[in-house]
């Protein structure tokens, strides 16, 4: 059965430091005028309760965007655990959804079978014969043991998902869904598959 609308929170993840594109915000990427991140938001808000943008960069500007943002609690670019971590302390509902704002191919099947799989406390999505962990379900009660594991100076997201006995969200027939956009030549590359992806949610 799905989790409700009213039980989810989603939580778009953009409080990193960017690198690998030369340190630009990539919340904030546009192609052609189109926000990634807006087409993100659009998409999450069928399925949650509530949207929030994870930031740690460019507050204001988020703000005037529209959107609603959670800056981590701990600073120093923490890492994404630290980005979920503030998302389980402010949010209103029974569950948490994440999701990267450099995944611009995420589509209703990611929340669709996600949320359809509530039968462990964190559920992590597979594909490319790998764990994608920033694209989670994660229930409030799981707040408590990652305050503490980040207190110990943890910050491995696999190994706290691990120690939490995650369910895997098995995603292996859509590898180009959990395609990132971690540089300006994926970006190019990427490029019309995003503007028809955006075209075709709006």
């Amino acid at each position: 059965m799905l989790i409700k609308t009213d039980d989810i929170t989603s939580l778009i993840l953009a409080g990193g430091k960017s690198t690998r594109m030369g340190g630009i915000d990539k919340g904030l990427i546009e192609i052609n005028g189109e926000l990634i991140i807006k087409n993100l938001s659009m998409l999450a808000c069928k399925y949650s309760h509530s949207v929030f943008i994870n930031a740690n960069r460019n507050i204001d500007k988020y703000k005037r965007l529209g959107f609603s943002v959670i800056e981590d609690s701990l600073k120093n670019f923490q890492g994404p655990l630290s980005g979920i971590y503030s998302g389980l302390c402010q949010m209103k509902t029974k569950y948490l959804l994440t999701l990267p704002c450099d995944g611009p191919l995420i589509c209703d099947e990611y929340f669709d079978r996600m949320l359809r799989n509530c039968g462990s406390k964190i559920n992590c999505a597979f594909s490319n014969s790998r764990l994608q962990p920033v694209y989670a379900l994660i229930h409030k009660s799981c707040k408590t043991n990652l305050e503490k594991f980040l207190n110990d100076g943890e910050r491995k997201i696999d190994k706290w998902y691990t120690q939490e006995n995650f369910q895997i969200i098995d995603f292996s027939d859509l590898p180009e869904m959990f395609i990132n956009i971690n540089n300006e030549e994926e970006l190019i590359k990427y490029k019309n598959r995003i503007l028809e992806k955006i075209k075709h949610d709006n």
